[in-house]
């Protein structure tokens, strides 16, 4: 039998910063992770770090405050989101920040939005995507001791007699059943279960049909053994979509991250909402076109704005036929099937918007930045994608799992998107990892601390 002081379930971003929190307060610690690596959705991510940081801010010409940050998440949200999660979330923020920097982590000057973010929040790294994040914290999770099993998926939240949860059984890498306990908690990081299609067929019918952009692993068994135990699930149906690949295609164009740099079309090559909507909208928009596809055109400059990762999966895509480079916008045109004096026109309509500040279509003025002008142009399919589950376990500001009469579970803990209070109906962009190494790191102090 072993026993330490906290299991974690999941090495993704929440997974590795809930462990290496917990062990950082002298907690003796062990990580199960289903997959053979570590990193999760996070690895693959933009990367994008929200929180408010006024020294950097003021230098980029950014005016932002907590009030507004939060502000932002609740009219976000719908009013399906918690006002007490989202205030944890914007006031801990920047120290998530400053404590991952503490850890090695490099953070590059630039100011910037992620798509759907609302304001000039986000921040990246200086290594691609979320890669950074994950190596930063995996490595301090070694240098900390933190026992680490990947290929070991959890089966069973464990109960004792008094109703605390003691542990967890799983199967290690020979598909042996296996026991570990817990003398403080279990914080589950598992993520969602956006790869689930049974589960989003039986919540979200009318999304079932989409493709995932998420790591096959994603399929949410945590999450429900969790509610067999009795905790409370919220916001369930509430499913956030992006831009990804078409049906046939694992292959997906990300030219989405700058909602000032692209265009969305329709099958006619004209606009139909604007970029810097809220995600849930440009969802809705594009379900309703015909054959739920839309199109993204951006020009050299904008493409060249985009982390190298991005530059190179595009240029892959490219090979796949699933992503366009054309030296004209007429050709660009030809390639997305789309007539190519309409598109011409749509493009010319949108300079001249951006010229003016004004977009019939109500994008903001601190959006129209960049004219569609420099070639070669990029193009790309942009159907819906699931990309996120919001909806999960609730929770408390210290991470403790609620039961269905809104009361802590003992002994356990959750972080990251198998959680559902942060978001509501609608998560801002660059939220999602904000998100996860938050409630981590204060889900793994807490643990540790329980007496």
């Amino acid at each position: 039998m072993t026993t330490v002081d906290v299991v974690v379930v999941g090495g993704g971003a929440a997974g590795l910063a809930a462990a290496v929190s917990a062990a950082e307060h002298n907690a003796k610690v062990v990580l199960l992770e289903k997959s053979s690596s570590l990193g999760g959705n996070a690895f693959f991510s933009g990367g994008y770090f929200n929180a408010v940081n006024s020294e950097r801010q003021k230098k980029a010409g950014v005016v932002d405050s907590k009030e507004l940050y939060i502000e932002h998440m609740l009219e976000s949200g719908g009013g399906k989101n918690s006002p007490e999660i989202v205030r944890k979330l914007a006031e801990e923020s920047l120290e998530t920040m400053k404590w991952l920097e503490n850890k090695g982590l490099r953070f590059q000057e630039l100011v910037t939005e992620s798509f759907g973010g609302r304001w000039r929040r986000s921040y990246l790294t200086l290594e691609p995507d979320g890669q950074g994040f994950i190596r930063v914290l995996t490595t301090d999770a070694l240098r900390r001791g933190v026992q680490i099993q990947t290929k070991a998926p959890v089966k069973q939240l464990l109960k004792g007699e008094d109703g605390r949860i003691v542990g967890v059984a799983y199967q290690d890498e020979d598909r042996e059943e296996k026991r570990i306990f817990a003398t403080k908690g279990v914080i589950l990081a598992a993520g969602g279960f956006s790869a689930n299609p049974e589960l989003i067929r039986k919540i979200a019918p009318e999304l079932s049909d989409l493709t995932n952009d998420n790591l096959a692993q994603n399929t949410g068994e945590v999450l429900l053994s969790a509610e067999q135990i009795g905790a409370k699930l919220v916001n369930m149906s509430e499913i956030e979509c992006l831009p990804g690949a078409r049906k046939g295609s694992t292959v997906r164009g990300r030219l989405h991250g700058d909602s000032s740099r692209f265009i969305f079309l329709d099958s006619d090559g004209k606009r139909f909402i604007r970029e810097d909507a809220k995600r849930s909208e440009i969802r809705d928009a594009v379900l309703k076109l015909p054959g739920k596809m839309a199109y993204l055109v951006i020009d050299n400059s904008g493409f060249k704005s985009y982390s190298l990762g991005i530059q190179r999966d595009s240029i892959r895509g490219v090979e796949t036929g699933d992503v366009f480079r054309a030296d004209s916008i007429e050709e660009m045109a030809e390639q997305l099937k789309i007539d190519p004096s309409r598109l011409k026109k749509t493009i010319e309509e949108y300079n001249k918007c951006v010229d003016m500040g004004i977009d019939p279509l109500g994008k903001s003025k601190e959006k129209l930045l960049h004219k569609i002008e420099t070639p070669p142009f990029w193009g790309t399919y942009a159907p819906m994608a699931i990309h996120n589950t919001l909806g999960g376990l609730a929770i408390t500001q210290e991470g403790k799992v609620l039961d269905k009469d809104g009361k802590p579970i003992s002994g356990l803990f959750a972080a990251g998107e198998i959680t559902g209070m942060t978001h509501g109906s609608d998560r801002l962009g660059g939220n999602g990892l904000t998100e996860a190494l938050t409630f981590g790191r204060i889900s793994g102090k807490a643990c540790a601390e329980l007496k």
